[in-house]
């Protein structure tokens, strides 16, 4: 496939456009558009120079990205289930199988004009390099404790 970094990011963009935890950030001002589009440039790099990430870890960087970027925790499961459709289609664009992309990415929502800009993207980050870590280990060690209809969600990262 060839271009498969550019075709990566245009799955990336529908992607994240379609993602309403960023676009909730952004509209209640936690963090710049700018920021939300640099973020999908910024993600495709981070998952073209790691090797073999996993959907853990690369939901991880997800967060990390929104809580230092947006100052948004997520609480949700956005993070891994963006992750694992990243995933999906990088293994699509690694392995060369453009037709079963292709066909995918029409399943997907349409890319939304919030997320879209008229100018070139700038990347303003470095992208980091993923270390393997005891990730499932940290993931095993989240405790949730439901009280009186309230869940309480301790972080899975040390701090």
């Amino acid at each position: 496939m060839s271009n498969t970094k550019e075709f990566f990011l245009s799955i990336a963009q529908r992607i994240f456009s379609n993602w309403t935890a960023l676009k909730m950030a952004v509209e209640h001002g936690m963090g710049p558009k700018e920021r939300a589009i640099d973020f999908c440039p910024y993600m495709t790099e981070v998952i073209f120079m790691n090797e073999n990430l996993n959907s853990s870890e690369i939901a991880n960087e997800l967060e990390d990205y929104m809580e230092e970027h947006f100052n948004t925790e997520l609480q949700d499961n956005s993070a891994i289930q963006v992750a694992e459709e990243l995933l999906r289609f990088f293994n699509y664009c690694v392995k060369s199988n453009e037709s079963i992309a292709v066909t995918e990415i029409e399943k997907l929502p349409p890319l939304q004009s919030w997320l879209v800009t008229n100018e070139p993207v700038r990347r303003t980050q470095n992208p980091v390099i993923v270390e393997n870590d005891s990730s499932e280990d940290e993931t095993a060690s989240q405790e949730m404790q439901v009280t009186d209809e309230w869940t309480e969600v301790r972080s899975r990262r040390k701090r």
